[in-house]
């Protein structure tokens, strides 16, 4: 019988997710090391204090009591324990920091989801300049392009759009908040049900368009230059306009994408958010933003900041799948020719050495793998076109 009580995807195959896991760790390390980024760390407990005044998106906590009866958490973010320990330091800013850790969060029962989860990042502290968001998507098309070898989408949004936009029609802020609950769930029929009191508004027909406000940038832009909004929204439009303007002149193949209607991607966020995903993927692989007014909660004087995250096990799932779909090739050879097929395997993708006595036996490992068989004294000929 097989055991469910593990999370999807922990039963490596031959270790080859942790291996894997491990690369991509070590490539990201070694792009932030070469761009000149500070190091930096947490402690895996906190104090629960830390992560109070946020209510941080998809995430519940796993709490503990210290000897003082304190409650501390196993920390759910690395953004706010980072911004945590600036604040208690007297580390010079502006400056751009990177990290790696394990975030813990209690996933719903069977979902499926990790409990325990590694994530890489960057953190530019002191940066007020759009060049900070400029320089979290570069990383995203380099990093994507390095360890994916594959295009990824960038979507982009604005931390309280919904917010502003919503101000326009109500100050009822219940109200608010259930009709942003009912856009961020896509739940139309609810979110019309709820905006049906203001259609004798002059931009209800923009409200009612609200959830469908995806797309390419240039399509959005063309669709709101159709209104006459407010300074409040056409400002944060023109912060989207602006980084899409740059995104184009130095990344001109980068895809974007453009979304009004989602969450930010955690409530710390107070202007550009961004996310990236790529097409073989089921979930964000990037996402971050700016947050301006988060040191604040931990000191007097503020810092602007943008941040940026890298879920390390959803792109090692992608990683891996791409590696599964090479098929796998086993070779056969006896202890004679033992370094002949060693150098094979090094040069086929997704080999191993069979290490059956017999030729028969070698045969019924390849069944069972599923995989190809070379015999490397039988196979002559396409041993030496593998070695060519």
């Amino acid at each position: 019988m097989k055991n469910n009580l593990l999370p999807l995807g922990t039963r490596d195959e031959f270790g080859v997710r942790s291996e894997e896991k491990q690369r991509i760790i070590g490539v990201i390390q070694r792009h932030f090391n070469n761009l000149g980024f500070a190091r930096i760390s947490t402690p895996i407990i906190e104090k629960q204090a830390v992560f109070q005044p946020y209510q941080l998106v998809n995430s519940k906590m796993y709490r503990l009591l210290d000897q003082e009866g304190d409650t501390i958490v196993l920390r759910p973010d690395l953004t706010l324990p980072i911004a945590r320990f600036l604040s208690s330091t007297s580390i010079p800013l502006p400056q751009k920091f990177c990290y790696v850790g394990d975030i813990f969060r209690l996933s719903r029962s069977l979902s499926g989801s990790y409990n325990q989860l590694t994530q890489a990042g960057i953190e530019l502290v002191g940066y007020q300049s759009t060049k900070a968001e400029l320089e979290c998507l570069v990383n995203i098309y380099d990093l994507s392009q390095g360890i994916l070898d594959e295009q990824i989408t960038i979507e982009l949004g604005y931390a309280d759009f919904a917010k502003i936009f919503l101000d326009i029609f109500t100050t009822d802020i219940d109200l608010r908040k259930q009709i942003a609950q009912a856009l961020f769930d896509k739940k139309i029929t609810e979110y019309e049900r709820l905006i049906s009191s203001f259609e004798d508004q002059r931009l209800y027909p923009l409200l009612k368009k609200w959830p469908r406000l995806f797309g390419e940038p240039d399509d959005i832009f063309q669709e709101l230059n159709q209104y006459e909004l407010p300074e409040s929204v056409t400002l944060r439009l023109k912060k989207i306009k602006e980084i899409v303007l740059l995104v184009r002149q130095v990344l001109p193949k980068q895809q974007l994408v453009i979304d009004l209607s989602s969450r930010a991607p955690q409530q710390y966020y107070t202007g550009l958010t961004f996310r990236g995903f790529a097409k073989s993927g089921e979930d964000y692989i990037f996402s971050g933003g700016r947050y301006d007014n988060l040191l604040a909660n931990f000191q007097a004087q503020n810092e602007p900041a943008v941040g940026m995250g890298i879920d390390i096990d959803l792109l090692t799932d992608l990683c891996v799948k791409k590696f599964n779909r090479i098929p796998k090739t086993l070779v056969f050879s006896s202890i004679k020719n033992w370094s002949k097929a060693q150098a094979l395997v090094k040069k086929l993708p997704n080999a191993t050495l069979s290490l059956s006595n017999t030729k028969v036996e070698a045969v019924k490992e390849a069944q069972k793998l599923q995989a190809k068989l070379i015999d490397i004294e039988e196979d002559e000929d396409e041993f030496e076109n593998s070695s060519n």
